[in-house]
């Protein structure tokens, strides 16, 4: 009897090893990719270098320029005109649509907060006419280099706008 029950101990111990072995890797890809979706989705998305900015009005008129050569002007009258500026246009029903090229219209800036920092920060609202197609930028940066900035669709996507504001200094 002694010998039967050692055999059936080893027997357990055998087959909970080879179970062991058989689930051990699964478990480590299961966690792995776990980690990698985590990782994804509590990722920071990409944003210019800089903190938010709250600029003046006065710091906000003048030209700017994009990686591409589009060159948007902001006027003091509160006009713009753009020439291939890049952006994420939208039109009244917010779905994505081209802007005009070259376009103008109407600027509007205004003070909001940076979504998960609560920083206070500008933004500018254009508004193309006649077609009201309009687009939004956020002012970040240092008080030396300020960028107009927003993402082209998807945050996710990771593509960008940048203007930079030629002359460089904003202020």
């Amino acid at each position: 009897m002694r010998r039967d029950t050692s055999r059936r101990g080893v027997l357990i111990g055998v087959v909970a090893g080879a179970g062991c072995l058989l689930v051990a890797p699964v478990l480590l890809i299961v966690g792995a990719l776990t980690l990698m979706l985590l990782g994804r989705a509590l990722a920071p998305l990409p944003i210019p270098d800089g903190e938010a900015l709250v600029l003046r009005d006065e710091q906000i008129v003048g030209t700017w320029r994009d990686d591409s050569g589009g060159r948007l002007v902001l006027r003091e009258d509160g006009t713009f005109t753009s020439d291939g500026a890049c952006g994420d246009f939208r039109g009244d029903d917010l779905s994505p649509v081209a802007a005009p090229d070259p376009g103008s219209g109407t600027w509007e800036h205004s003070e909001s907060e940076e979504v998960e920092t609560d920083t206070p920060l500008s933004e500018v609202h254009l508004t193309f006419t006649p077609s009201e197609v309009w687009t939004e930028y956020e002012a970040r940066g240092t008080s030396d280099k300020a960028v107009l900035w927003a993402f082209i669709g998807d945050p996710d996507s990771g593509d960008m706008c940048v203007l930079d504001k030629v002359g460089g200094v904003a202020g």
